[in-house]
């Protein structure tokens, strides 16, 4: 976003960017002040679910990560094939 914002000043002008980059400030702004509004309001009741499936995330994640690092064990040892 911020190297469309350079190309634009090129183009359009530096005042034209400056009220870019400060509506862009503007609205990141909101955004991150919605969600903590978001997130201070929400309340246990939806977050207990969520702790008590916790527990299988990790598990199958860890067997997800080990699978993958298995894979590129695998990977890494066997030799490549020569595509032409």
């Amino acid at each position: 976003m911020l190297a469309g914002l350079a190309a634009q000043s090129l183009t359009v002008g530096v005042p034209v960017t400056v009220a870019a980059v400060a509506v862009s400030a503007i609205v990141f702004v909101m955004l991150l002040f919605a969600a903590s509004i978001t997130v201070s309001l929400v309340s246990n009741d939806w977050i207990k679910p969520a702790r008590m499936v916790g527990g299988g995330v990790r598990r199958w994640s860890g067997f997800i990560l080990m699978f993958v690092g298995g894979w590129f064990l695998i990977l890494s040892i066997l030799p490549s094939p020569i595509i032409f």
